[in-house]
């Protein structure tokens, strides 16, 4: 069990998806985390939730602060041995300007990694995305790994995988001339349960499929990883020394998505009805592709497999990733848990 405020944490947007669980980890392990938030309301909810796991919630403080905004983060960041940056935009819905992400993304990781350094920060883990790592580039057999970038100026990459990016660029950049040392955890599309009923991005993905309201599904295949997974990496990350100054691509596995639905369908037979989704011929993505960008990008994707070198991540930081079919299937019993699934009886 570890004591005293130099074990203090700072883990920025507390109330995310992931960051809860990186919260409730570091709290189990007797850490004591500070964690930042918008709205304060959002920091209450999360210290309920912490109470509803059994975690000692009196070693969690919550500090308001805003990635758009400098004030907050140089007191923050005071008295943290490390920080856990997990902060960041990821909207549903993709806005129409390839960088309209950018400002809050790179931005924000620009303040708090100023302020990490200012305050003697001696590590920062960086929570950014295979995003960041494999888009906009051709087609290719071998393994995307820690040394590759995604390329920004190409037309076929997306605004969010923009902004992250440039955002974990920008942090190497802010930390390379100082003493902070700089760790980023690189997940692919996160699945796994909730830990209360506030549904990011990727659960969101899952419930609409629940809902029956994704009626049809095109070709092509994403890497899914456990967010216990993802929760365990940025932890181990803290103080590994071998850990420094390296990527860590945490994936279990590339999946086509209609094998997400079958899985959610032989685990949970009565949704059955609700999850067959209709393939959506290729043809029909590159016709839409002549007149939408956004569906030029998911034409960029179609059939395609992409390799993920996960070997740092389990020979170093020793993670033993659940399967997808763990994580689905656990997130899918989550949503329901919390409402998030309208009851199926309707459907019979």
């Amino acid at each position: 069990m570890r004591d005293g405020d130099g074990d203090r944490i700072l883990v920025s947007g507390a109330s995310g998806f992931i960051a809860k669980h990186i919260v409730l980890n570091l709290l189990q392990a007797g850490h004591r985390v500070r964690g930042t938030v918008r709205d304060t309301a959002k920091g209450e909810a999360l210290r309920q939730t912490m109470v509803q796991y059994g975690a000692p919630v009196d070693r969690l403080s919550i500090v308001a602060a805003d990635l758009t905004r400098d004030e907050g983060w140089e007191e923050a960041a005071a008295g943290c041995r490390a920080v856990v940056h997990t902060a960041s935009p990821f909207p549903v819905a993709q806005p129409g300007d390839k960088f309209g992400l950018v400002p809050a993304a790179r931005d924000g990781t620009i303040r708090v990694c100023r302020a990490a350094a200012r305050q003697g920060v001696r590590r920062v883990v960086l929570t950014s995305s295979v995003a960041s790592v494999m888009y906009g580039h051709p087609p290719r057999t071998t393994a995307f790994g820690e040394a590759d970038f995604s390329n920004v100026d190409s037309d076929l990459i997306s605004p969010y995988a923009v902004s992250k990016t440039l955002a974990e660029k920008s942090a190497w950049e802010t930390l390379a001339q100082t003493q902070t040392e700089l760790v980023t955890i690189n997940p692919s599309l996160v699945f796994g349960p909730l830990l209360d009923g506030v549904a990011g991005t990727s659960a969101r993905i899952v419930a609409m499929m629940m809902n029956g309201r994704v009626p049809a599904l095109p070709n092509v295949r994403f890497g899914i990883v456990d967010v216990r997974d993802v929760a365990d990496a940025h932890v181990r990350a803290i103080d590994n020394p071998e850990a420094a100054g390296r990527r860590f691509l945490v994936s279990a596995d590339t999946v086509p998505l209609r094998e997400i639905t079958q899985i959610l369908a032989r685990a949970y037979p009565a949704y059955r009805r609700r999850l067959y989704s209709w393939p959506l011929p290729d043809w029909a993505v590159r016709t839409a592709a002549r007149v939408s960008r956004r569906a030029a990008m998911l034409a960029g994707e179609l059939g395609t497999a992409r390799r993920l070198d996960t070997a740092p991540a389990q020979d170093i930081l020793s993670i033993r990733f659940r399967s997808v079919e763990t994580a689905a299937v656990d997130l899918a019993a989550s949503l329901i848990r919390f409402g998030l699934v309208t009851p199926p009886s309707g459907d019979r």
